[in-house]
């Protein structure tokens, strides 16, 4: 067992001084540092669970193994004060890091707020000068419409009304050629035809084949061939069969 804990003290001691040493030449780097103290805590734990197992007899039989027992005792208790030391030293380094760390975040954010609102104010300008460019031109595009519009309307009213005009003048047209038809068509008749039976005495609609001319009870009746007469139970059963009616 004494063998083991000296083999345990003896890795801790130099694992111990080890790290001390690395630690006072490499503190600048936070990784290094960090490696440094874990070396430096496994030493000093080799160094607790070794010193129980080292025997007690041969230790106090030895004046020079009680010797080195103090003296290890003694650098282990200065070398945990310079522990301690370094330890309360980089606290006080990583609290100012944190505090940097915090300002600098800080004024980013800060300038990022300033970048946010100048670029708001642009946006919002642009936005206006857009909206002010749009009124003026939809102002400009209701005016044009409404003028054309009413230029529509006119040319509209007017093509209107020489439609209209020109159907009248049509249907009048029609209306004189049908009636001068029917004139010479009845004239035709009455000068050609033998006239054997009146329309008007018949009491039911009676048509001209060869005129296409019907009658209807209640006109005035002419002299006409029966070998012509067509007859019809309704107006539409005239009209179906291509004949049209009797202007008087």
């Amino acid at each position: 067992m004494s063998t083991l804990g000296s083999i345990f003290v003896l890795l801790g001691l130099v694992g111990f001084i080890w790290g001390i040493v690395r630690l006072i030449r490499q503190r600048k780097h936070p990784l290094t540092k960090r490696l440094n103290l874990i070396i430096l805590v496994g030493g000093l734990v080799l160094l607790i669970a070794g010193g129980p197992l080292v025997d007690t007899k041969a230790a106090s039989g030895s004046p020079q193994q009680t010797s080195s027992t103090s003296k290890t005792k003694a650098l282990s208790a200065k070398q945990q004060r310079q522990l301690k030391s370094e330890k309360a030293r980089g606290k006080v380094l990583l609290a100012a890091k944190a505090k940097k760390t915090s300002e600098l975040k800080a004024l980013r954010k800060q300038e990022a707020s300033l970048e946010s609102e100048a670029s708001s104010q642009v946006a919002a300008s642009s936005e206006a000068e857009a909206s002010s460019s749009r009124a003026a031109s939809e102002a400009a595009s209701k005016e044009a419409s409404a003028s054309q519009v009413a230029a529509s309307e006119q040319a509209a009213a007017a093509s209107s009304q020489a439609v209209a005009a020109a159907q009248a003048a049509k249907q009048a047209e029609e209306a004189q050629k049908s009636a001068a038809k029917e004139q010479a068509a009845q004239t035709q008749q009455a000068t050609t035809n033998e006239g054997d039976m009146n329309t008007a005495e018949q009491g039911t609609i009676i048509g001209n084949s060869r005129s296409k001319i019907y009658h209807v009870p209640g006109q005035a009746g002419y002299q006409m061939n029966s070998a012509n007469a067509v007859y019809f139970n309704s107006e539409a059963d005239a009209q179906a069969a291509g004949y049209r009616k009797a202007l008087r």
